[in-house]
């Protein structure tokens, strides 16, 4: 058994990166679904020769699970909560690989409700080399380039066997769970990780200068918060927005944007009904 402390040494470097390398396959119980789960994909996991397996729970309700529909929209709300897109530059190229690693299945995930288990605050992790040894561990850190690197963190470490096996067992429990829900179902993730990761800036000077406008203006929609967090424009909303542009490319727009129950609670009258 060792035991590791990031008071003493660099877990990611020291513990992790030494481990996955050349190692063929790697289970992990992750805790907390956040796009930090992603923050070493661009380099200690891309070590890894096989498939790497991600067990995490989430903020979904149950009735989430019930259709495609709903679990797509929840899973898109728990990675936008995250806020993926205010990744740092020095970020985007472990986007770029955490997008092709999710396409090409080399990195599958999957979620659990909250209800299932509680939070899944364990964290642990089993990997297994081409020589057929294998080692586990367990400890506070989850899978964030700040856990492995800037925060206090201990780690135990066993290549016993049976704690091999008994960690194993624990996460294909949770993978297995009838309740786990498979992260390639909302193809918007991985969409979004390949746009953050190909997105430039463009400063108020290019962009008077660029002539595709209305691509741009798209462009800048999708990182505003009414797109991220409530899964975009209702069709009304979006044709006052089409119908505002539309006036003000013709020479300007006074128009009047009111939501009516906020209005109707301010004046006191019933909500309407329809």
């Amino acid at each position: 058994m060792l035991r590791h402390s990031s008071r003493r040494q660099r877990l990611d470097s020291t513990v992790l990166a030494q481990r996955l390398a050349g190692a063929v396959a790697y289970d992990r119980i992750a805790g907390y679904f956040r796009s930090s789960l992603f923050e070493v994909a661009g380099e200690a996991l891309s070590q890894v020769q096989g498939p790497i397996r991600i067990i995490c729970n989430s903020d979904l309700d149950p009735q989430d699970l019930i259709t495609a529909a709903a679990a797509q929209a929840a899973l898109r709300r728990s990675w936008c909560a995250g806020k993926p897109e205010e990744a740092p530059p020095v970020a985007l190229p472990r986007y770029k690989a955490l997008y092709e690693a999710l396409t090409n299945k080399r990195i599958e995930v999957r979620v659990l409700p909250d209800e299932a288990f509680g939070l899944i605050h364990g964290k642990a992790g089993v990997i297994r080399r081409a020589d057929g040894a294998a080692t586990a561990f367990l400890g506070s850190v989850n899978e964030s380039a700040s856990a492995w690197r800037l925060n206090y963190e201990l780690l135990w470490e066993d290549d016993a066997p049976d704690t091999v096996a008994w960690v194993q067992e624990e996460f294909d429990a949770l993978w297995n769970d009838a309740r786990a829900m498979d992260l390639s179902v909302c193809p918007f993730i991985a969409q979004d990780v390949q746009r953050i990761s190909n997105r430039r800036v463009i400063e108020p000077p290019q962009w008077k200068a660029t002539t595709d406008t209305q691509t741009a203006a798209a462009s800048a929609a999708v990182e505003t918060p009414v797109y991220r967090r409530e899964q975009g424009l209702w069709p009304h909303q979006k044709y006052f927005a089409q119908l505002a542009l539309q006036r003000h490319r013709l020479g300007g727009a006074r128009l009047v944007l009111a939501d009516r129950w906020v209005w109707a609670r301010r004046c006191n009258w019933p909500w309407p009904r329809y």
